[in-house]
């Protein structure tokens, strides 16, 4: 009775306090609300995308609206410090949300600097311009000093400035007027001359990308003042542009102020000189209409260099330095129409031939004014809005007095839910799980096979795959650590040691990849050799690579393009293989090529999706609808889990449209769908969660091949025409090419994927030398598995197979990347 009288009384003294704690509770979160909101803007700006709620938005994926009610933002010929260069209605163009005083408060008593070439001196220009009409004439003021422009608004003690430094580091392109030099060269390690100038400024914006765009860069080690004494060298643009940054990044690290100054970095602005990129003319000339396909990239913009950026700034976040990404190239991709063109002043005379052709002379690289800048412009202000610098010891405070009363709260309610139904606690804290551990064993789980079906579908819920990176101390990619970049280069046409075998001789050659024996002639495709920039690849040994080899099991995992790499190592290898010493024995989805004199397995196991899914029979594998497991490749890796090189790939397959999603705990059958990215993540996910918990880089290597292109639009490489691969017989020779088969988004992701399992995993990037050989794949020369109708046969271009790669061909060149990197 004692016990029983206690626990009541227990009971009312924990009602007690709790209704005592909501009281203080609430107390704290009226003085938390009114610190929070004190000088926040006004609620319906707190709404929108880019006021409160801009760490949720993403405001560089979206769409270009037609808008003249709120457009532009300012008018040209108000603007008194618009530069002739950007004025493209003042000469002769007539196809012609932001509040500058909110953001001239913020800018009170601070500096924003502008640091960069003149793409960022047009964004000073459209800052500028945005802020010029709300300032009294007498109370702005503009001044040069040097490679410095200042504005100033007198009566908001404010200054937008801009510093030419198109290199970040110090060049000999540093004079703000005479930069046009014959050879460019940079002091990769010197900052300071520039640095000085912008080191007590509150706001730095910068930017530099263009004028690094040419081959290779005269690097000097030492000053300008004294040639005798220096060292110069030419170096591979990609390396000597990375070796900048983090001269940059060091620099901030060093002497950047981190609690007062905000920064930022414009990613590349994108040219429109090419028309042939979107199937226009030959320019930007006479464009007058955005680009209207979604994800369209155009082959100026260097995805490279936007990782090295990417990687540069991950970097000094992890030393306590954020700069933040304006990432405008996808927006601004967009905007072809949007450059002066030949409605600009001309600092020199023009030819007769120029004038002849307007084209020839058309500036599709700057953006005219009012436009395109005005747009990063807004992306800056929301950020500078949204990043309040205050006193950060009340916020915390309060936060901590938050976090003390929701403990109490917390623990007392739970001890009174116990009391009343202990059995209910756990089951109410399961239901808020949003994000899912993958590779639960579940023994009593239906194999998925290609009978599977969805009960019913409904809309994606939101669950996220829950892995933990676990990257050793040493967090970069081997592939990464490489001196030279093997990926960038050309390709060089070489009939002397090439091919490197023979397809009639390969006896495991496969009708869909033998060409030649399908009717194809020319075999111009067999004899062209990789060959990159500033190194070679290792030379070819069948010898050594069976001794790299001996006494291991070699495993490809993936789809039909990892299977065609598969079966060009079985021929590059079989040769010095007696037929009595070597079988291949399939086994369902595992097939297995095994050496005896060498101990030595070459695999492939089928899993185009890497997950478990409806699509693992690998003869049956077309469905209606395609399901997986997003949370589970436990089935395919019971197979591959022994190998001791495993190389990977996985991408044509989530390219068809939305994925279903059966998760593992789903016991009636309800699928949910989602777009192919963002399945491909989910799965990603899963396979990451494997590599980081179960590989040991010492004692397993493992790979992952980056997308396979297609060459299924002939009018990306030759505009105005209306095939495909079909009849192609050269490389392409256009440096950088990209075509839209090869998903950015998708890349960016695995990259970031990859990123995070460090040094565990090896990349082998064929994207872009496989961008070239729009003349590598089988297209009509290949067994077809089922009957060709008449129309298609009027019309060959029409069944074409522009995905899959003839052998001897492109997949050599990544066996020859894997032996390299082995």
């Amino acid at each position: 009775m004692a016990k029983k009288t206690q626990t009541a009384t227990g009971t009312r003294g924990i009602r007690s306090s709790f209704h005592s704690l909501i009281g203080l509770l609430l107390t704290v979160l009226i003085i938390a609300a009114v610190y929070l909101t004190q000088d926040s803007g006004s609620p319906s700006e707190d709404r929108t995308c880019g006021g409160d709620e801009l760490p949720h938005c993403n405001l560089f994926s979206g769409k270009w609206v037609f808008d003249n009610q709120t457009y532009p933002l300012y008018k040209e010929n108000q603007c008194t410090f618009l530069s002739d260069q950007l004025a493209c209605g003042k000469f002769g163009r007539k196809d012609l949300r932001f509040n500058a005083t909110a953001l001239l408060e913020r800018l009170r008593s601070k500096r924003l600097v502008f640091v960069g070439d003149s793409l960022n001196r047009g964004q000073w220009v459209s800052m500028v311009c945005l802020l010029d009409s709300w300032i009294p004439l007498k109370l702005k003021s503009m001044s040069s000093n040097g490679s410095l422009i200042t504005f100033k608004a007198i009566e908001y003690n404010a200054s937008i400035e801009f510093y030419w430094a198109p290199l970040l580091v110090e060049s000999n392109s540093d004079d703000p007027v005479t930069h046009r030099l014959p050879e460019r060269i940079v002091r990769v390690k010197a900052i300071e001359k520039h640095a000085r100038h912008w080191t007590d400024a509150d706001i730095l914006v910068f930017d530099s990308y263009l004028w690094w765009r040419r081959p290779k860069m005269n690097a000097l080690w030492g000053s300008f003042e004294s040639p005798d004494d220096a060292i110069y060298k030419d170096v591979e643009m990609l390396r000597v542009y990375e070796m900048a940054l983090r001269t940059w990044s060091d620099w901030l690290e060093v002497h950047v102020n981190r609690t007062k100054t905000q920064l930022f970095f414009v990613s590349l602005s994108p040219t429109h000189e090419r028309g042939k990129d979107w199937g226009g003319g030959k320019n930007c000339y006479t464009e007058t209409e955005p680009v209207s396909r979604e994800g369209y990239w155009g082959s100026d913009s260097d995805p490279k260099m936007m990782r090295v950026v990417e990687t540069v700034l991950d970097e000094l976040k992890t030393r306590g330095v954020n700069v933040q990404m304006l990432n405008i190239t996808q927006l601004s991709e967009y905007r072809k129409e949007g450059h002066p063109s030949i409605y600009r002043k001309q600092w020199d005379p023009l030819t007769k031939e120029q004038i002849s052709d307007p084209s020839s002379y058309a500036d599709c690289i700057h953006w005219c004014l009012p436009g395109v800048p005005d747009v990063w412009n807004e992306f800056l202000y929301a950020y500078i809005r949204w990043n309040r610098k205050k006193t950060h010891f009340p916020l915390l405070v309060v936060l901590l007095l938050v976090f003390i009363v929701f403990t109490v709260l917390y623990n007392e309610s739970n001890i009174q839910r116990i009391q009343e139904n202990p059995d209910h606690v756990h089951h109410h804290q399961e239901a808020s799980v949003t994000y899912v551990k993958p590779n639960r064993l579940n023994p009593g789980q239906e194999v998925l096979d290609r009978f599977s079906k969805c009960n019913s579908t409904r809309d994606y819920s939101g669950r996220r795959i829950a892995w933990v990176d676990r990257p050793p101390v040493n967090g970069q990619r081997r592939v990464a650590s490489e001196s030279c970049d093997v990926f960038s280069g050309k390709w060089v046409f070489d009939n002397t040691s090439h091919p490197l075998y023979s397809e009639s001789e390969c006896p495991y050659m496969s009708d869909q990849l033998a060409c030649h024996k399908h009717g194809r002639s020319d075999l111009g495709y067999q004899y062209w050799r990789w060959q990159p920039h500033n190194c070679n690849l290792k030379r070819w040994s069948v010898t050594e690579m069976w001794e790299k080899l001996r006494g291991k099991r070699l495993m490809f995992v993936g789809d039909s393009l990892n299977r065609g790499q598969w079966i060009s190592m079985l021929c590059l290898l079989q040769s010095v293989i007696p037929a009595n010493k070597r079988t291949i024995t399939p086994n369902a989805p595992l097939t297995i090529f095994r050496a005896e004199e060498y101990n030595a397995t070459v695999e492939f196991l089928w899993a185009p999706l890497l997950v478990e899914s409806n699509s693992d029979d690998p003869v049956n594998h077309r469905s209606d609808e395609r399901i997986i497991r997003p949370d589970s490749i436990l089935k395919h890796a019971s197979q591959w889990e022994h190998a001791d090189i495993l190389v990977f790939n996985t991408y044509l397959w989530w390219r068809q449209g939305p994925v279903k999603l059966l998760w593992s705990t789903e016991e009636n059958g309800v699928c949910e769908e989602l777009d192919g990215l963002g399945a491909m993540e989910m799965a990603m996910g899963a396979w990451a969660d494997w590599v980081a918990s179960k590989v040991d880089p010492l004692k397993k290597r493992v790979f992952f091949v980056t997308m396979s292109p297609t060459h299924l639009w002939s009018r990306e490489w030759e505009p105005g025409s209306e095939g495909n691969c079909y009849n192609e017989k050269t490389p392409i020779d256009l440096e950088r090419y990209w075509g839209s088969g090869s998903d950015l988004p998708t890349m960016s992701m695995v990259e970031k994927v990859l990123s995070r399992l460090g040094s565990k995993v090896s990349v082998l990037n064929i994207t872009q030398l496989s961008e070239y050989r729009k003349d590598g794949h089988p297209s009509i020369y290949r067994k077809f598995w089922e009957m060709l109708r008449p129309e298609q046969l009027s019309n060959p271009a029409s069944y074409s197979d522009c995905i899959h790669w003839c052998l001897p061909g492109v997949p050599d060149v990544w066996n020859e990347l894997l032996f390299h990197f082995l």
